[in-house]
């Protein structure tokens, strides 16, 4: 009678196992969705051209969204890089947020600056609205406008939000890295 209850009990706990790993990936799915107008930039690493420095050394900000483990949220890890040397720029996180019904981000830069904020898409572009706070407790508001082209290319176009105004600061192409 032992040797029949063994089999029995491995069976269901497997069933078991396999009825939460069922959920589990049901679970994932569904959050993978909610980060899919985002996903595509997991697909590469990305290099964005600016300016040269003062010193005129060539500068670009080398990108790296990765996915987290449980596949929940993306990693951000960008580099500055300033004649082909790199210096930490800004690490953080995309994940859904649940409560909003909204993709929210954080990330914090090499000086201790806090920036938190949502994305929308709106007409084709990932609307990012985002508070960065600097390390010594000051605040400044802005928009970036992210337009993917593909899986190849993706513009972003920064502007400073004052009062019901934005001031355009910045648009960059970043190109899948060489």
């Amino acid at each position: 009678m032992k040797q029949t209850k063994i089999p029995k009990m491995v069976a269901l706990i497997g069933a078991g196992a396999i009825a939460i790993l069922c959920a589990h990936a049901q679970t994932s799915t569904t959050f993978v969705a909610t980060l899919e107008p985002i996903a595509f930039l997991t697909a590469h690493e990305w290099d964005a051209q600016l300016p040269d420095s003062p010193e005129r050394k060539k500068q670009k900000i080398h990108a790296t969204f990765t996915w987290t483990q449980n596949r929940q949220a993306i990693r951000i890890s960008n580099e500055l890089v300033t004649g082909g040397k790199a210096s930490p720029y800004i690490d953080g996180l995309y994940a859904w947020d649940p409560q909003q019904r909204v993709i929210v981000f954080w990330y914090v830069d090499a000086k201790g600056s806090l920036t938190k904020g949502t994305v929308k898409t709106e007409d084709g572009k990932l609307v990012h609205q985002f508070q960065e706070t600097e390390s010594d407790g000051k605040t400044a508001d802005y928009v970036a406008r992210v337009r993917p082209h593909g899986n190849e290319a993706w513009d972003n176009e920064i502007f400073a939000r004052k009062g019901n105004g934005l001031t355009p600061l910045v648009k960059v192409r970043y190109d899948v890295a060489q």
